[in-house]
């Protein structure tokens, strides 16, 4: 549904002609009544309007979106694939008078994320493209985004009780619930296992949370139950020194550890980690970054669970083309695929993009 509906697939439908929509549309030529029926039923069954894709063109609408996303670093590179998805969805509607505005805020500092935030209420774009992450900070953004009347679209973390144009992310829940099926499947029923968050902490991260909760749900269920050691481990880092020092402390302490699951993109450093130091611990992580694919590749990573971030991105951009010219409300929640990535299926999703 959220695909852009063309003339040919109104054709298609009512099995005629373009040129015989063409006609209907703009009630010239000769068109037998069973025909323009046929063709009206289909403009309304599939939601095609002519008539507001006309009018933009004619009357020069531009349409800036503003993205609001972490920033990329080397540590953070999951986050370049939806500013790619956003870019490269904005390319293609440019003649429609879309444009991306990109804006970066540090993971590690909310006032970068406040700093942008207000930058963008200056600007006033048509709607706004956010992960909230730092979820206190994104709903004072929010209020001012309502109070301006500027709609706004969640990627990769939602926050449910806010009027969001729609969100387009993983179900994080049944995400975390997945990972913990997959390391039950593999591990010994008395292999410990680990959950490591390298984040901020939890104290302003709306995500982490319930992707743990997901995984423990599982594990702690009547079919995931097993004689195991299940613990949390949070480094405020994503520093390779600052988290093999951790790991260092926390394997001494804990030496029965079999399975390891990361709530985000850093599996890679974990898998290099014990290759280094040649242990024998299943991983399990997210997102398809050049670090967790050579990972995955050589065996360091068991199970890759993809967010399809790209699509995160192209798709948010997709719902504010719908939604300001074809004028139709999106999905308000767009749950993205739960994929899960194998070295035997890597290049199938590394050529989907």
């Amino acid at each position: 549904m959220n695909k852009k509906i063309t003339l040919q697939d109104v054709a298609d439908y009512a099995s005629v002609s373009t040129g015989t929509v063409d006609r209907v549309i703009h009630e010239r030529g000769k068109v037998s009544p069973e025909k323009r029926k046929l063709v009206e039923e289909a403009i309304t069954h599939l939601g095609f309007n002519p008539n507001s894709l006309a009018s933009t063109l004619a009357m020069g609408k531009t349409f800036t979106i503003s993205t609001l996303l972490p920033e990329s670093t080397t540590t953070e590179k999951y986050w370049s694939l939806p500013k790619e998805g956003a870019k490269k969805m904005g390319e293609e509607y440019k003649d429609f008078g879309f444009s991306i505005d990109v804006h970066e805020y540090s993971l590690f500092d909310e006032s970068s994320f406040v700093k942008h935030a207000n930058s963008i209420l200056e600007k006033k774009p048509s709607g706004v493209i956010l992960a909230p992450l730092f979820e206190k900070e994104s709903v004072s953004f929010l209020d001012g985004l309502d109070e301006l009347n500027i709609p706004y679209v969640f990627i990769d973390a939602n926050i449910p009780s806010r009027k969001a144009l729609s969100y387009i992310g993983p179900d994080s829940k049944s995400s975390g619930r997945v990972a913990g099926m997959l390391l039950h499947s593999i591990l010994h029923p008395e292999g410990d296992i680990l959950i490591v968050n390298m984040v901020k902490g939890f104290d302003n991260s709306s995500l982490v949370g319930v992707i743990e909760q997901g995984f423990l749900d599982f594990l702690y269920s009547k079919e995931g139950k097993g004689k195991r050691k299940i613990s949390s481990l949070t480094i405020n880092s994503t520093d390779e020194v600052d988290v093999f020092r951790e790991l260092t402390k926390y394997y001494i302490k804990n030496p029965n550890i079999k399975g390891v699951f990361v709530t985000n993109s850093r599996s890679h450093l974990i898998a290099t980690f014990h290759r280094n130091h040649e242990l024998d611990i299943q991983v399990i992580g997210f997102d398809l970054i050049e670090e967790n694919i050579n990972q995955l590749k050589n065996d360091g990573i068991k199970y890759l669970i993809s967010q399809n971030p790209f699509f995160q991105g192209k798709w948010a951009v997709q719902a504010f083309f719908d939604f300001f010219v074809y004028r139709k409300t999106p999905k308000k929640i767009h749950h993205v695929p739960i994929d899960i990535i194998i070295k035997e299926n890597l290049e199938f999703y590394l050529n989907a993009r």
